[in-house]
């Protein structure tokens, strides 16, 4: 792109087309103020605070929309632009609340910084301070709008970006404020991924688990990755006198692939580090009841129970790659199941085409025409995932399209083009995309399957795939189909989101195998839960089973040795995510450490696995999923909250946590709201509502976490969470 001159307070600046000069300004280390404007946001104009003046121009104008033009001559700080900007603060401090003492933005507030730096040195307001006294509480966040300067911010974030449009200015005037639609967060549909506490440059926005918790300029900052879900967000953690305060995303400035969003587990769910569920010490099974042990007999009968023995070994997909390969040298990588199976099998398809299971990173949906995504629920999944394909329509202007079987809010309002399919029909789908590339003069005999194909003629193409459709009876078939489309088009790559943080070095690392062909004599559970891991899987009869966790879960009645471990926030190490290798760090101390025990154990592993030949297979997969009449596909989500344990442990998360019910288009729907769910044998008796967001055909059932009722209904199902036949009738 070529460049030209322009001139800002006497200096040479090289600006491209398109910048605004506050663009040029801030590159160039120039200094211009700002409350509106945010550079993750469209500039609004609306503060006037960032006045500057143009050589020829008769009047100041907004530097956040002035478009840089060649040759052209920008003063900041002339007498004239001080006055009109110290003229703006000082109309916007008038009726501003002077709460510095008490608010929580205290020193990281850009009006009290802009103020001290460019307003007026005194007041010449005599009148009494108009209040709103409008406080809004959610579970979550909080609303002053006394402290509020409506610079929208918040407002252009949750509805441009986020896709939600949750908040809004009510009134007019002087009576203007901003608040929920219908005054409340959780009925308007807020997501709780904290973005509009983030963005607010005054304290009207608040983190309410932070309130009154501490000062910004006391506590230690530290930027570690967040491991609640397969994102890999780098997040900043602040703590005081090795405490947890706050975790916070810094949009803007944070220079991690996540650009500092975050979702409601990364932001709020910090708190699992408190609960009081949280296992302070060993526990051995004597004489069949636990008691509590020291470290050392812990470790002494670990070593006894384990060493030599086959052991069935069961990983949960967010441990870091240090402590995965240390678990890999003790105990071998070939009797090992996890909660990431779906994935493995997945990649193993594609692998089966590609002839490797290495595919590209998040970051390569920058660097094509077109960015197909294929998969359902990825906002709930991997939602910060989900808000960076919004953007790369909104900020980068590629042309999203969609192959799913579930509508998404957040995608489909932005996508070039969706195509929604019966699930039965996706694999088949893909394969018309496939003859449609290869062959122009192709017709599938569907007008919107034609019309999806003809968008992705001749464009650089990245394939995403992600959310439920990784959790399919499909899945290794997906696989194929996905590696086989890619090589069809131009330059095409592929993009897997994992559903675990580490959930790549996991499938690199073991053979995994479905956990009813485990054949040890020891189970072994490292940090993982059944029902919420591993939901239809019952563990294997063994003669000793040793459970390593953080938390006292329902597993530890069914172990035999509960050994503590730490939790992500109090770890350093490395993950393998969707941008490589993530880092993480922590100043929190912890009492045990899961590498430090694992240390203890004698090593059997001897050199690295290495995997079988893969005949490479040059065709797609081949659909699996049929219906008989009267079946539907039955798929289970966690919902937003409960994809992780954060919303077993996590009070803050817990405020906001979903519902457990089951959702049937209109045309399914048996006219009674409580209906019992068959699979296979097993039932199982929910509330049931309409939802014509369920195509006909298919059944959804949301749940906060996965209990045990629902592990035994899916019995035999891992790792499938969609795609399973199940029937309806009335309760």
């Amino acid at each position: 792109m070529e460049s030209f001159k322009i001139v800002i307070d006497g200096k040479e600046c090289e600006a491209y087309p398109g910048e605004t000069v506050l663009e040029v300004a801030e590159r160039n280390g120039i200094t211009i103020p700002v409350f509106c404007y945010h550079r993750e946001l469209r500039p609004e104009g609306a503060c006037r605070v960032c006045l500057v003046e143009v050589e020829g121009a008769p009047r100041l104008v907004t530097a956040c929309t002035l478009k840089a033009m060649p040759d052209m001559v920008i003063k900041t700080d002339t007498e004239r632009v001080r006055r009109a900007r110290a003229g703006v603060i000082e109309l916007i401090l008038n009726n501003h609340t002077l709460e510095c003492p008490i608010c929580d933005k205290s020193g990281e507030c850009e009006l009290q910084m802009t103020g001290f730096r460019h307003g007026p040195k005194k007041s010449r307001y005599k009148e009494p301070r108009r209040e709103k006294d409008i406080v809004i509480q959610g579970p979550l966040i909080e609303i002053d709008n006394d402290r509020c300067i409506l610079c929208r911010r918040c407002v252009r974030m949750c509805g441009e970006n986020m896709g939600n449009r949750v908040l809004g200015i009510l009134n007019r005037g002087y009576k203007a404020y901003i608040s929920p639609f219908n005054g409340d967060f959780v009925e308007s549909g807020c997501e709780h991924c904290g973005s509009c506490v983030d963005v607010c440059p005054v304290g009207s926005l608040l983190d309410r688990a932070f309130k009154y918790k501490d000062r910004p300029w006391r506590m230690d900052k530290t930027w570690t990755t967040c491991l609640f879900c397969g994102s890999g967000c780098k997040v900043e953690v602040d703590s005081y006198h090795g405490r947890v305060k706050r975790a916070v995303g810094r949009i803007g400035i944070n220079d991690g692939h996540n650009r500092g969003y975050l979702c409601v587990r990364g932001k709020w769910g910090w708190d699992v580090i408190y609960s009081d569920r949280r296992l302070k010490e060993p526990l051995l099974r004597v004489d069949g009841e636990l008691q509590k042990v020291s470290l050392d007999r812990a470790l002494e009968v670990l070593k006894e129970r384990t060493e030599g023995k086959e052991v069935n070994l069961f990983v949960e997909s967010s441990l870091t790659n240090e402590e995965l390969e240390k678990l890999a040298d003790v105990f071998g990588t070939e009797n090992v199941t996890s909660d990431s199976l779906g994935f493995y099998n997945f990649l193993k398809g594609y692998e089966k085409v590609k002839g490797t299971k290495e595919t590209d990173r998040l970051s390569s949906i920058y660097d094509v025409d077109a960015v197909v995504v294929i998969g359902d629920f990825i906002e709930e999944v991997n939602p910060v995932v989900a808000t960076l394909l919004r953007l790369s329509v909104i900020q980068n202007g590629k042309r999203l399209l969609r192959l799913g079987v579930f509508p998404s809010k957040k995608l489909d309002s932005v996508s070039f083009s969706t195509l929604l399919v019966d699930q039965t029909e996706v694999i088949d789908t893909l394969k018309h995309i496939i003859l449609g590339m290869m062959d122009t003069s192709y017709s599938s005999g569907n007008r919107e399957v034609d019309s999806f194909i003809k968008s992705l003629r001749g464009k650089k193409i990245a394939f995403v795939v992600g959310g439920i459709h990784l959790f399919s009876p499909e899945s290794e078939e997906l696989g194929k189909t996905v590696a086989y489309l890619s090589e069809r088009a131009v330059n095409g790559k592929v993009v897997v989101v994992p559903p675990k943080a580490n959930s790549l070095k996991v499938v690199n690392l073991f053979e995994l195998k479905f956990p009813d062909g485990l054949k040890g004599s020891v189970n072994v559970v490292v940090n993982g839960e059944l029902e919420r891991d591993f939901p239809g899987v019952e563990l294997p009869e063994a003669e000793f089973t040793v459970l390593f966790t953080p938390f006292y879960t329902p597993d530890v009645s069914r172990a035999d040795l509960v050994i503590p471990i730490e939790v992500w926030l109090e770890k350093s190490g490395t993950v393998e995510g969707v941008e490589g290798t993530l880092e993480l760090k922590t100043v929190l101390e912890k009492e045990y450490s899961l590498l430090e025990i694992l240390s203890h154990l004698p090593v059997r592993r001897e050199s690295a696995l290495k995997g079988a030949e893969v005949s490479v297979v040059n065709e797609p997969g081949r659909r699996l999923l049929e219906r008989e009449k009267g079946e539907l596909l039955l798929t289970v989500l966690p919902n937003r909250t409960g994809w992780n344990s954060v919303s077993y442990y996590s009070e803050n998360v817990m405020k906001v946590a979903g519902e457990r019910v089951l959702l049937l288009n209109p045309e399914d729907f048996p006219g009674t709201d409580m209906v019992k769910l068959r699979v296979g044998e097993r039932e199982l008796l929910l509330t049931c509502r309409r939802d014509e967001g369920v195509p006909a055909g298919h059944a959804l059932l949301r749940v906060e976490r996965f209990t045990r009722d629902i592990s035994e209904l899916l019995e035999g199902e891992f790792p499938n969470l969609t795609g399973i036949k199940c029937r309806i009738s009335e309760a």
